[in-house]
């Protein structure tokens, strides 16, 4: 298969410098020492991309993502390297960017064909089907200035996508559009590689990412980390953004004669240990505590799948005459009370697990006499769609009709479900469904 972008040893650096004047020194004194600071954004990166294929390009902020496209489209030269782009290309980058803000919707679109390398006859003919597809109604025959943001990049993708391009390069622009934009967006996208055309793009979407492309590319600090099968790509895109996952671990708290996490590792599972002091994220009086949490029946790290469990095992300690004094002052049974909230990456709430909703009012740990223990709580089946979650476990004292919150831990716990079942809404709950004949 022919290969449309090579890339050998590319390497872009930037000058930094601490003020104005620095800069100005260095280019007034050139004999003099330097002044500036040599910043990588790109270090010695090499692959190919053969035609038709649809390459996802993944990696932290910073990473160097942006820059890499950015010279792929030729608005950067690279400072080092070599760089051959095969086609005719159409990129999607900044918002707004090729736009003249003074200048109507309508006018942008003859404008930007132009400078893509389109006559006004070609663009002519393409001009309704282009502002169809913005649907942005009056607006069009409006200078962009008072455009919003998701009108930019109705706009900005109908005209890159519409000048028939052999390679089509988009950074994260998608994220400002809508829902339906987006889910239009990918339609075209999918119709525009069966085509045999070729697609790069940026995006922290994982799992968007990974049902669309065929292979990954994993941008690490400037340098090529990972290129090839979207999973193991992806895989390894987790092991640099959360903290690694320990297959074997045992805690025990610092207090003499505390209790011990079991080593329940089950084959094929991995358990998370999750760093509780390095939470800054915490709020509560401080009666009790977490000392000591782990995840476990993870698929790898912080990843698990559509119908999996996860466990989560939870020391939790107490000061007594701390607690005893907080339920004397509001009115509480000195009983603990222990849940789990769900959240997805919107902040909303998905569910919540609380040791006093179990059946028969749950448990409820007596604090005197003792001033701690081992909590497991497994869930199963998980059964959510698709996206990052995060787990905030939490305690209290009291009743579930009379509590009062002592200490939670916000979105201490991040997990990632990937599965390609198609779930409408954010999780799939048990149900039944039968037929009944009227008489």
């Amino acid at each position: 298969m022919t290969d449309v972008i090579r890339v050998l040893g590319l390497t872009k650096t930037y000058k930094l410098y601490r003020s104005k004047t620095e800069h100005a020194l260095e280019i007034f004194v050139p004999f003099g020492k330097p002044r500036h600071k040599d910043h990588h954004a790109l270090r010695d990166i090499s692959f190919n991309v053969a035609k038709g294929e649809s390459i996802g390009i993944i990696g932290r902020n910073g990473s160097g993502k942006s820059t890499l496209l950015k010279i792929l489209s030729g608005v950067l030269t690279p400072t080092a390297g070599e760089v051959r782009v095969t086609g005719n290309v159409a990129s999607l980058l900044e918002l707004g960017a090729g736009f003249n803000p003074e200048l109507t919707g309508r006018e942008n679109i003859y404008f930007n064909g132009a400078l893509i390398g389109c006559s006004k006859t070609q663009m002519h003919e393409r001009i309704a089907t282009i502002v169809a597809f913005a649907d942005i109604g009056e607006f069009i025959d409006q200078p962009v200035k008072i455009y919003s943001s998701g009108m930019f990049v109705r706009l900005a993708f109908a005209v890159s996508v519409h000048v028939d391009p052999d390679i089509l390069i988009i950074d994260e622009a998608l994220a400002v559009g809508d829902v339906r934009f987006q889910k239009k967006c990918v339609d075209f996208m999918r119709a525009f590689k069966d085509r045999g055309k070729t697609i790069l793009f940026v995006s922290h979407d994982i799992f968007t990412v990974k049902s669309f492309c065929n292979r990954l590319l994993l941008i690490n600090d400037g340098k090529l980390e990972a290129v090839g099968d979207p999973d193991a790509v992806a895989n390894r895109y987790y092991q640099l953004m959360f903290p690694k996952g320990e297959e074997v671990a045992t805690r025990q708290s610092s207090r003499e004669g505390s209790l011990t996490l079991a080593d329940r590792k089950a084959e094929g599972s991995y358990w998370l240990d999750i760093d509780i002091k390095a939470s800054d994220i915490h709020w509560g009086h401080g009666g009790a505590w977490i000392e000591s949490l782990r995840v476990g029946g993870l698929r790898a790290l912080n990843l698990f799948g559509w119908n999996e469990s996860i466990e989560f095992e939870v020391i939790y300690q107490w000061d007594s005459e701390a607690v005893a004094r907080l339920c004397d002052e509001h009115g509480v049974i000195p009983k603990l009370l222990i849940g789990f909230r769900f959240e997805n990456s919107q902040g909303w709430v998905i569910t919540n697990f609380a040791s006093s909703m179990l059946p028969e009012r749950g448990f409820q740990v007596d604090l005197s006499g003792k001033c701690e223990c081992l909590v497991r709580c497994r869930v199963s089946p998980m059964r959510l769609a698709a996206g990052h979650y995060f787990v905030s476990p939490g305690i209290a004292i009291g009743t579930q009709d009379n509590l009062f919150p002592v200490k939670e831990y916000t979105n201490l716990v991040h997990l990632y479900c990937d599965t390609s079942m198609g779930v409408i809404g954010q999780m799939q709950m048990d149900y039944t469904m039968e037929v009944l004949d009227f008489a």
